[in-house]
């Protein structure tokens, strides 16, 4: 017949551990872990993973007890890294100016002047 002080669930461990905070606490970044997966898939897209690690430790002591402490951590997803571009310039300095751009407008010339007006025609 099973004691009535028995512990026999991962609930009833977790609870008996900073007066059952510590589960509270598993709980609380459990959902936050859910919501960041969530959130970094809207924005980023892809398929975001994260990782709970749930450490129970226990040491024997003198007196015959058994001491007990939990730890847990939480990985949420990276974010990308931040990402931008430039060019590098003639003078080897980082500029947001193509160089494609700096040698078109030396050798780009107005025509306008060049050519007569030709007249509009209706659509058919």
């Amino acid at each position: 017949m099973a004691n009535q002080f028995e512990i026999r669930s991962l609930d009833q461990l977790m609870a008996i551990l900073d007066g059952g905070n510590f589960h509270t606490e598993v709980m609380d970044g459990h959902s936050d872990l859910m919501a960041a997966l969530v959130d970094h898939q809207a924005e980023f897209g892809g398929k975001p993973k994260g990782e709970m690690t749930l450490k129970i430790t226990y040491q024997r002591q003198k007196s015959g007890d058994l001491q007990i402490t939990g730890e847990v951590k939480f990985t949420k997803p990276k974010s990308p890294p931040a990402m931008g571009a430039a060019f590098i310039g003639d003078d080897l300095q980082l500029t947001l100016e193509s160089p494609m751009l700096s040698k078109m407008r030396g050798g780009v010339r107005d025509t306008s002047g060049d050519t007569p007006a030709r007249p509009i025609r209706a659509a058919e």
